[in-house]
This record gives C-alpha cells, sequence and structure tokens, in this order.
C-alpha cells in the first residue's frame, strides 16, 4: 500500500503539512535539523525567571509560589554525570498496604519530617524540591531560542518524573540512614486502592496537606473522568470502578503499538511541549487526579496546579503509581523502546542526588529501573487483560438530528459537537491492523481562557447516513490540560493538538465496517476552541512484540 493510493496516511515521522495549518515543517525535516533536549545554563542566573500560571498569577498577585528557580550552588555550579549506586533492591508498596505498617511509617513521616526541617534555601529542602517540578513545568527555564523548557505533554513526561522521583527518595532515605526507604505508590487502578490513601489523611502528620477536595475523602472512589465545575462521571461504586479500569486498558491497547498515543509526541530541542504536542494518555488520567485530589476552587493549590502540585507528598505517590504503569507498559512490549530516536535517548536533565551534587542524567538510563535499584511489590492488575463490556445494540431512542462535517472554521467547544467524520479506509485486515493504527487528530486547540481544561470524545455509528440519536456513544479519551503552559500558547497565537487511537473502539463496538463514523465532542471544563477534526493511519512500532 503506497502513500499516493493512501492520502490518509500519515507516517510519524513524515508529518503533513496541510493539516489546518499546524504543521509549518514535516517532521522528518525537522528531526534531520533538531538535537535533544538539554538543560539550561545553570551559571546564567537570567536563565530562570518566575514562572507562570494563570490562576494563581491572578488570585494571588505577586505571589512567592511562583518564584520557583532551584539554588542551584556553586560559581560556576559544578555539574557531573550520575553515577547509579548500588545499593540494597528498594520496594515501593502499596499506600493502602503500608497503612498498615507502622515501622513503614514511622520512617516515612521521619523523613518529611526532616526535609521539611532543612534550611530554606537547603538543595534537599521539601520546597525547594517542589521547587524544581514548578521550574520545569510552568516556563521558569528557557531554551536558547527563548522556548520554555517543558517537561508535561510530551515524550518527556514519562521519563523525567522517573528521575524526580528517585532523587527525592534517596534523599529521603539518606536524612534516615536507610538506604532501603522506598516511597509507596497509590494503586488507583485497582478497585481497592481508588480511594485516597488514608496515610495523607492524619491532620497531625508532616504528609499531611489542607489543601485538598475533603469531598474527595474515603469512602469516595476517584474518577478519572472528573472535571471540578462538571463534577464527576455521574457513577458510582462497581459501575465507577469498572469505568476506570476500561479507560486504562483502552489507554494500554492503543498504546502498545503506538507509544506517542501511550507517551505523549515527540520533542526536540528548541520546539515548545505545550505548542503543537499532544500528552499521551497515560498524563491526561494522571492529569485528573490532579484535578481530583486539588480543591474545586481556583487556584486549585496545591495538587491542581504542576507549579504547586509538588508541595503535597501524596505527588510522589500519585507519580510511583505512574511510573508503575509505565513499567507495566514496558514489560508488556518486551521492554522495546518507545522511540528509537537519539533526540529522546538523549535529552538530558539535572538535579541533585543525594550526595549534594548537581548531576545530569538522560532518558536513555532511565529505561531499565534495575540502574535505580527499586522495583515495585506487586498489587492486583484486573483491567491488564480485561475483556471490553459489550454495549448492547438497540435502536436509538429519542430524537434524531442530522450532523455534517466539522467545516473549514475553528468552532467554540462551548456546547457539545457532533460531526460526521471518513475514515481512511473501513473493514482494514487484522494484519492492516497491525501496520498501522487508526488515529483520530483534534487539532488548533486553544484554551481561550488560559485556565484548566478537559473534554470528553466519543465515536459512534451513525444512525443512516447522517444521523445521530441521543447517546453519546463509545468513549475513546479526555483532553485534559492544568493551567500551565497555555498562556504562553494564547501570547503567541499558537494552538495546540491532541490524538487518540480508534483501532480498538471501533473493532470492539462493531462500527469497522463504516466508511463514515459520528464523532461526539464533550466540553467538561474551560473555555476552547478546535481548529479541525480529521482521521488518519499511523505506522506502528511493527519491530516491538508486544502483548
Amino acid at each position: 500500500m503506497s502513500k499516493a493510493a493512501l492520502p490518509f496516511l500519515m507516517d510519524r515521522r513524515d508529518m503533513l503539512v496541510g493539516l489546518g495549518g499546524l504543521y509549518g515543517a514535516t517532521e522528518g525535516m525537522l528531526a534531520a535539523n533538531a538535537a535533544p533536549l538539554e538543560p539550561p545554563d545553570l551559571d546564567d542566573k537570567s536563565a530562570c525567571v518566575r514562572a507562570t500560571e494563570n490562576n494563581i498569577e491572578k488570585k494571588c498577585p505577586g505571589t512567592d509560589l511562583l518564584n520557583c528557580c532551584p539554588d542551584y550552588r556553586g560559581n560556576p555550579v559544578t555539574v557531573k554525570n550520575y553515577d547509579f549506586p548500588k545499593t540494597t533492591l528498594r520496594v515501593r508498596k502499596p499506600a493502602q498496604k503500608v497503612a498498615n505498617d507502622p515501622v513503614y511509617m514511622n520512617k516515612y513521616k521521619m523523613a518529611v519530617h526532616k526535609i521539611k526541617g532543612l534550611p530554606d534555601d537547603h538543595p534537599w529542602n521539601y520546597y525547594q524540591q517542589a521547587k524544581v517540578h514548578c521550574a520545569f513545568c510552568n516556563e521558569a527555564y528557557h531554551q536558547e531560542n527563548g522556548v520554555p523548557l517543558q517537561v508535561h505533554n510530551s515524550w518527556i513526561f514519562l521519563p523525567w518524573h522517573r528521575y524526580y522521583l528517585h532523587f527525592y527518595e534517596r534523599i529521603l532515605g539518606k536524612l534516615i540512614d536507610d538506604e532501603t526507604f522506598a516511597l509507596p505508590y497509590w494503586n488507583f487502578d485497582y478497585g481497592d486502592g481508588m480511594t485516597m490513601p488514608t496515610i495523607f489523611l492524619d491532620t497531625t502528620s508532616p504528609i499531611y496537606n489542607e489543601r485538598r477536595d475533603m469531598d474527595h475523602y474515603p469512602p469516595a472512589l476517584v474518577d478519572y473522568k472528573y472535571a471540578y465545575t462538571d463534577g464527576d462521571s455521574g457513577l458510582e461504586g462497581d459501575d465507577l470502578v469498572h469505568e476506570n479500569l476500561d479507560y486504562l486498558r483502552r489507554t494500554f491497547k492503543e498504546g502498545l503499538p503506538l507509544p506517542e498515543l501511550f507517551m505523549g509526541d515527540r520533542v526536540r530541542a528548541g520546539e515548545e511541549a505545550d505548542a503543537t504536542k499532544s500528552l499521551g494518555q497515560l498524563e491526561a488520567i494522571h492529569n485528573a487526579l490532579h484535578f481530583w485530589v486539588g480543591p474545586k476552587e481556583s487556584p486549585h493549590i496545591d495538587m491542581g496546579s504542576f507549579a504547586t502540585a509538588a508541595r503535597d507528598s501524596i505527588f510522589f505517590c500519585l507519580h510511583s503509581n505512574v511510573d508503575r504503569l509505565w513499567e507495566i507498559y514496558r514489560r508488556r512490549r518486551n521492554y522495546c523502546n518507545e522511540f528509537n530516536d537519539k533526540d529522546w535517548l538523549e535529552s538530558t536533565f539535572v538535579f541533585y542526588d543525594e550526595n549534594k551534587e548537581v548531576v545530569k542524567v538522560q532518558v536513555k538510563d532511565s529505561l531499565n529501573i534495575n540502574n535505580f535499584c527499586y522495583t515495585y511489590e506487586a498489587s492486583p492488575t484486573p483491567w491488564l487483560d480485561a475483556l471490553p463490556k459489550k454495549k448492547l445494540k438497540t435502536k436509538p431512542k429519542g430524537q434524531l438530528v442530522q450532523v455534517k462535517e466539522f467545516g473549514s472554521g475553528p468552532r467554540a467547544l462551548d456546547r457539545v459537537i457532533q460531526v460526521v467524520l471518513t475514515r481512511p479506509k473501513k473493514s482494514r485486515s487484522k494484519e492492516e491492523k497491525k501496520a498501522m493504527s487508526e488515529v483520530l487528530l483534534i487539532d488548533g486547540i486553544e484554551v481561550t481562557d488560559s485556565n484548566e481544561a478537559r473534554f470528553d470524545v466519543y465515536v459512534d455509528a451513525l444512525v443512516g447516513s447522517d444521523r445521530a440519536g441521543p447517546d453519546k456513544g463509545n468513549f475513546v479519551g479526555s483532553f485534559v490540560r492544568l493551567p500551565e503552559a497555555v498562556k504562553a500558547m494564547k501570547a503567541k497565537g499558537k494552538k495546540g493538538q491532541f490524538k487518540l487511537g480508534l483501532t480498538g473502539v471501533l473493532e470492539e463496538n462493531e462500527i469497522e465496517d463504516a466508511e463514515k463514523i459520528l464523532l461526539t465532542l464533550v466540553p467538561r471544563v474551560g473555555k476552547v476552541t478546535i481548529g479541525g477534526v480529521s482521521v488518519l493511519l499511523f505506522q506502528n512500532d511493527v519491530n516491538c512484540p508486544y502483548g
């Protein structure tokens, strides 16, 4: 099958130019002239500026919360290559389990008590550590061309946070003289773990934070579709648990053959992760949990903003499970590299290590957790090999409405939008699906009020050739953003994109023989404008025997 014969075909390194003006050049051209991300110049004090976050700046003008530049000591700052320590294997355990281990909890509380008690300017200090996350997530650091250095919304998200957890964990262990100390993980991917861990609810504990949504304290269940003002999915109990697990199941199924759907788009030196990049669906679920833990009221300090999230100890517990899910994903892919691309593998970050030295690390060394000497105690994964819940096919009830194509101009997502989508090819064979994933591309996304945003995506069969019933259809995934760099996007006139895999949902719901399908976009929170929608075929990672 040639690209000439199939105009919808999208190669991951040969992006088409004409989709709503989204691509100024092909990704192949960019890659040829690009390079891996590099850390900022730590000797140039002007390289770090006040962070940006629209909600916090608006509600708390002049606050110190956005003065996030970490205190890297030295003149000049000495940066060393990191030598991974050979230590006893550290075992991260579920937060629900360690709640019943007083010896562990005493160590954990003591470590956090000590890190909070360090001098304010000490590089290990709890809030200095939080500044690291703020600085690299909210535009405090910029690259040489002035583009912000951002570790969310791209293939950098998972490796950077793996290192961030590692150094934080090692520092805590150093403070209590225990090399075996490991952070707990919040196994929100299992029914019994879908409540806020009780270890963080003791108001006398150093790991407590009062800036959370107390309506979400146990027995409230996590809702992966939570969205502040629009509330949650409306489900409860076992139905909510099933919906959450099915969301995660689909995230893995669509992401295994095409890693960018799971991990996020490529971002190279000189590019901006917040502008034209699509976040992966694991990060979208993670973002929803930030929503769910943080307070409903704007500016959602602490967990509801990347600028302040690491000021709450539950942040590290949440990210431990995100890291665990990435490790499960890597195991399902037989530990193939998600991207055999030096611009990913050689992307470099800097951190303070447990010896108070500034060290640099690269993505390629994060791919084997044996380097870090930690592992995860097993926890049930009922979603991993689960079968989808069959939807009964029934005749649509209620009034049918005519639906049309999206059109050529942008549209405000201030109400439910339903449009007809033409697919690149119907009734694809098993071999064709293995070679290419069918992907929904939503482009020209602008968060016009510069705040948090979420919209959910559904697909279904049309009734006849151009009619839709009142049902939204089959959930595919969600666009979920915290208010981090949307301010800069708006100022620069840049707009985002978002990709979701469709192969599995069309197959499971017996829609794959349709030439055209119904797309439903449901606004949940935020003021969002959409530039266009299309369905394309992306080349899969056919060299990786995933399963």
